[in-house]
C-alpha cells in the first residue's frame, strides 16, 4: 500500500492532475531516452565484441583441428574422423575468413 501512495506521489506530478502532460513531463521522457540510448549503445559494443572474439577463437581452432585431421587420415589410425576433422576445419576457416568479417 506504501509502495502505491508513493508511486502515486511520483507520477502524478510528471502526467498532471487532468491527465494532460505537465510542464515538468519532458525531463522525465529525456531521462528515458538517454537510458534507452545508452543501453542500445552497450548492446551494439557487446555484440561487436562477441563477434570479435568469436573471430579469433574460430581462427585459432580451424589450423590445429586440420592439422590433426591430416595426421589421422595419412596414418589411417581413424580414417573416418580424419576426414570429418578436416571438412570440420574447412568450414571453420571458410566462415571466419570470410562471413564473420562481412558482420563486423
Amino acid at each position: 500500500m506504501r509502495m502505491l501512495r508513493l508511486a502515486e506521489k511520483l507520477i502524478i506530478p510528471l502526467i498532471g492532475e487532468e491527465g494532460g502532460k505537465a510542464a515538468g513531463s519532458e525531463w522525465f521522457t529525456e531521462l528515458l531516452e538517454s537510458i534507452v540510448n545508452s543501453v542500445e549503445k552497450t548492446v551494439s559494443a557487446f555484440s561487436q565484441m562477441v563477434l570479435q572474439a568469436s573471430l579469433r577463437i574460430l581462427s585459432m581452432i580451424y589450423a590445429p583441428m586440420a592439422v590433426v585431421g591430416v595426421i589421422l587420415y595419412v596414418t589411417k589410425v581413424n580414417k573416418y574422423l580424419g576426414r570429418d576433422l578436416i571438412f570440420g576445419a574447412l568450414l571453420l576457416a571458410f566462415f571466419s575468413e570470410f562471413i564473420l568479417p562481412v558482420l563486423l
